[in-house]
């Protein structure tokens, strides 16, 4: 099951209670009265198997794209104090990450209401040079400027690295990485989902490890307009840009 992460490594989280930031994500929505719900591959793992699908490599939650707009300073600011690497310049979902050597990451897809349905985009894959290219860019100047550069450079290419970081101020590093990372959406197309609304407006609570979360509501008809009738038979070849029965564009 190939989820939406754009820069997965190694291992996925083991369980939604042991990631090391959905508790920060909650509690910094919960505290700014915010709503957010599981979706994608982490609602299919936590609605089939009662936990987290092996093959993901990251946490897909949703929330209402007003909200995101209306707390953005106060949410981006909450998270970085509790020591989270928020990406901001993603249009279409926040990105709360660690930046460590086992990267961790928590994707928070924007929808919003149209005509008595929820739509959200989505970007296609990273492919070509230049948003290769600007996506490391992106990655080398988040670290230099969260400091944690030794993580991710071969050891004779840390030492240069670092000396650069030093020189260069934080907010420097922290404007690149915002303006190479808006920049790679010029050179990755994009397409829409959407579904009827009352999957988003009344939301479902499910207990799984011990934690309270939101749900769509009819979880498993949701579950079967995204994946197909056969949802609860795990596939190895789905893919979110082909397959998901969301898609209308």
């Amino acid at each position: 099951m190939t989820g939406t992460g754009e820069r997965p490594a190694g291992e996925g989280p083991k369980s939604l209670k042991g990631h090391p930031h959905f508790r920060a994500v909650l509690e910094t929505f919960a505290e700014l009265k915010i709503s957010c719900w599981l979706d994608q591959g982490t609602l299919l793992g936590v609605i089939r198997e009662g936990g987290l699908l092996k093959s993901d490599h990251d946490l897909d939650l949703g929330m209402w794209e007003d909200d995101y707009r209306k707390h953005r300073r106060e949410i981006v600011k909450r998270l970085q104090k509790k020591g989270r690497f928020v990406e901001t310049y993603k249009p279409h979902q926040l990105s709360i990450s660690d930046l460590e050597k086992n990267f961790s990451m928590i994707n928070i897809a924007f929808y919003r209401r149209e005509r008595g349905r929820v739509v959200k985009k989505v970007y296609y894959p990273v492919s070509g040079k230049p948003a290769e290219l600007l996506v490391g860019a992106v990655l080398f100047c988040a670290c230099a400027g969260q400091g944690t550069l030794d993580n991710k450079m071969p050891p004779g290419g840390a030492k240069l690295a670092a000396m650069a970081a030093k020189i260069i101020p934080v907010p420097l590093w922290n404007f690149i990485c915002y303006s190479a990372g808006r920049a790679q959406y010029l050179f990755r197309p994009s397409f829409r989902m959407a579904v009827d609304e009352h999957y988003f407006l009344n939301l479902e609570k499910v207990k799984v490890e011990g934690l309270v979360v939101s749900v769509p509501a009819d979880p498993e008809k949701y579950l079967a307009l995204k994946y197909g009738p056969d949802w609860k038979t795990p596939r190895n070849d789905w893919v979110y840009w082909k397959d998901d029965g969301a898609i209308i564009s």
